[in-house]
């Protein structure tokens, strides 16, 4: 018997994705379920594990971009200490609709080496009014 209904849900809410050198950005459409996104004030990302034995620097840009356009900086987040997982919010700045998707991108110091071991794990970027 397959997952019920609920719980398939709960699984599809609890997204997790992982960000390393060979996989450095994600992107989530904007659920089409979700009304009037141009109202919502915040985005929230939630690191919850980090691997960075090397204590490399650690930066996030978040975008939102629609189709056959530009990408839209929304703004952008560090770890600190670069292993530390935590809860960041960054302003939507009114700019996001109901269509499109939002972009989450590591940024990575350029003096890394290809030995360095680095994996992030996020869960699915929510959507806060306040």
């Amino acid at each position: 018997m397959g997952p019920q209904k609920g719980e398939d849900q709960i699984a599809k809410d609890q997204a997790m994705y992982k960000l390393n050198f060979a996989n450095r950005s994600i992107s989530q459409p904007i659920d089409p379920k979700l009304a009037d996104p141009q109202n919502y004030k915040f985005l929230e990302v939630e690191v919850v594990n980090v691997i960075n034995p090397d204590k490399l620097p650690v930066q996030f840009e978040v975008y939102y971009q629609v189709e056959n356009q530009d990408k839209i900086l929304l703004g952008t987040f560090s770890l600190y200490p670069p292993d530390n997982p935590g809860k960041f919010i960054v302003a939507t700045q009114g700019k996001i609709k109901p269509e499109g998707e939002l972009i989450l991108s590591l940024v990575l110091p350029e003096k890394t080496v290809a030995g360095n071991q680095l994996q992030i794990t996020v869960k699915k970027i929510e959507f806060k009014k306040s």
